[in-house]
């Protein structure tokens, strides 16, 4: 899942969502469904621009991810400018972007780690002392970054591998959370009045102990000091499955999965009652080749393929959903450590570049509406 980059061959499916009764000839209209996604790095493992294959994948959007600790090592004297001198920013990323952009495909970004001065020097998975240190940042980003719209303001901070601390009984890290989040919202705000931040970002189960927060525990305690809550554009979910995809399924407390989008738009409306808040999925999936770290669940090739075509179609049906993306065009460089994989083989391709069945399903899948502005 997104931890930096850690973390169905079915056909006619145009014909079937768009097929009507015989004896008139009528047609019903075609289910535009979610703008179609894929996260993945910019680059194919061969060192290729992976755009133009986006773009022959009908992709309207593609998320990636920056590092504050990576480009903030020292502390800024001027945070908000993004040409203070402590400021580093990625080499290639203008060009990815740029790149994205030319061929008509939307780059959306996330914000993780925390550098060690922000939070009296901890690993970069350790909150900022100061919210307003990382409201500073993102406003830099967005000043720095034109290229880009929609940010989505931490990735899994629902889990320790990327937000620490968890714990509290599940009330810790989304008030954490939510304290960084109102700080960034008041920030990019300022910089870019149509700037779109996408809040949450949770991955989709927990524990509600030291190591993960339980998805809709982090939504219920996602509350500012003031019992408000932090103010976003969209709500970003990672709703990993290993369920069979049926929406009649009922919730499970402590997980938020596909199965539950519809479950978490009423969620959404009880908290946020007034905005009817877009849900944006930055991450879905199923591994083929093994188990990885993250998710120790794994499905065929052509099983893998037949999901990808029914979650479309069933996000199709929830107008919420408003963009879906699928996480990664190529399986990542096999990495074992012990006897655990830690590489995940979600892909579209394997890592050697052949396609799997899913390849042709995803082509297939409506490209859904361009956000692109």
């Amino acid at each position: 899942m997104a931890l930096g980059a850690m973390i169905l061959a079915v056909t006619g499916v145009l014909a079937a969502t768009a097929a009507g009764p015989a004896t008139s000839g009528a047609e019903r209209p075609k289910l535009r469904g979610p703008s179609k996604c894929i996260t993945d790095g910019p680059k194919a493992p061969g060192g290729g621009w992976n755009f133009r294959e986006f773009r022959t994948l009908g992709v309207r959007v593609w998320t990636s991810g920056i590092s504050w600790a990576n480009i903030a090592t020292t502390r800024p004297a001027n945070p908000r400018s993004p040409t203070d001198p402590a400021y580093v920013w990625p080499a290639d990323l203008d060009t990815a972007l740029n790149k994205a952009r030319a061929y008509g495909i939307e780059p959306v970004l996330y914000v993780n780690g925390f550098p060690g001065w922000s939070n009296g020097g901890r690993d970069p998975s350790w909150v900022a002392t100061n919210p307003a240190d990382y409201g500073d940042f993102m406003a830099a980003a967005v000043a720095r970054y034109p290229q880009v719209r929609r940010w989505i303001a931490f990735s899994e901070p629902s889990q320790r591998l990327n937000f620490q601390p968890q714990g509290g009984g599940g009330r810790l890290a989304p008030r954490l959370y939510a304290r960084l989040l109102a700080a960034a919202y008041g920030a990019m705000h300022a910089v870019r009045h149509d700037v779109v931040v996408i809040g949450g970002n949770v991955h989709p189960s927990g524990l509600n102990d030291e190591s993960t927060t339980a998805p809709d525990t982090f939504l219920r305690n996602m509350v500012l000091p003031n019992g408000r809550r932090p103010k976003l554009d969209m709500f970003g979910i990672n709703p990993y499955t290993e369920r069979r995809l049926d929406m009649a399924l009922p919730h499970r407390p402590g997980r938020v999965d596909f199965n539950d989008l519809d479950w978490l738009g009423r969620q959404l409306h009880r908290y946020y009652p007034n905005q009817r808040l877009p849900i944006f999925i930055d991450e879905f999936g199923w591994n083929t080749e093994h188990e990885a770290t993250g998710w120790l669940y794994i499905v065929s090739r052509e099983e893998q393929a037949a999901r990808l075509t029914r979650a479309y179609r069933m996000a199709s049906r929830l107008p919420r959903i408003n963009t879906m993306c699928w996480f990664q065009l190529y399986d990542a460089p096999p990495d074992r450590n012990g006897t655990m994989w830690l590489n995940w083989t979600s892909g579209l391709r394997t890592v050697r570049g052949a396609r799997k069945p899913a390849w042709w399903s995803f082509a297939r899948v409506p490209r859904g509406p361009s956000r692109l502005r």
